[in-house]
């Protein structure tokens, strides 16, 4: 798994520029990500899904996601996107820049100056940004 390491992961040939991105790992699932990379048996870090007839394994993916969120007792109000809509949103409650949640989510950045001349921001302001997130149940 060459696009996972210890603290970060990195999206790579996405379908557009702004997809491409390096994420950082959020703290409660390092030792997740870790044992899901010691344990993988095909190089990614979701291990035995299947391609669909154009190369990609999204379908697979959300067929295992519907399976969990059954098996867990949700309904069909939790769908695959609500993980993005919770993520965006406890961004937005810990007042992060839109800039900041845009990069981490995949978004374009709109304008010059930080859509054109910037080159990002670097793994410690992203990790900061991510450390609001908290999906304990406590």
């Amino acid at each position: 798994m060459s696009n996972v390491f210890s603290d970060k992961f990195e999206i790579v040939n996405a379908t557009t520029e702004a997809g491409s991105r390096t994420i950082p790992i959020h703290p409660h699932i390092a030792q997740t990500v870790a044992r899901r990379v010691d344990t993988s048996t095909d190089g990614y870090l979701l291990s035995g899904l299947t391609f669909n007839r154009y190369g990609d394994r999204s379908n697979a993916i959300g067929k295992r996601f519907g399976r969990l969120k059954a098996s867990l007792g949700y309904g069909k109000d939790h769908v695959f996107h609500s993980l993005t809509k919770g993520f965006a949103t406890q961004l937005e409650n810990a007042t992060i820049p839109v800039t900041v949640v845009a990069r981490l989510m995949g978004h374009e950045i709109q304008g010059q100056t930080f859509g054109n001349y910037s080159d990002g921001l670097a793994l410690k302001g992203l990790r900061e940004a991510i450390s609001h997130v908290d999906w304990s149940l406590d």
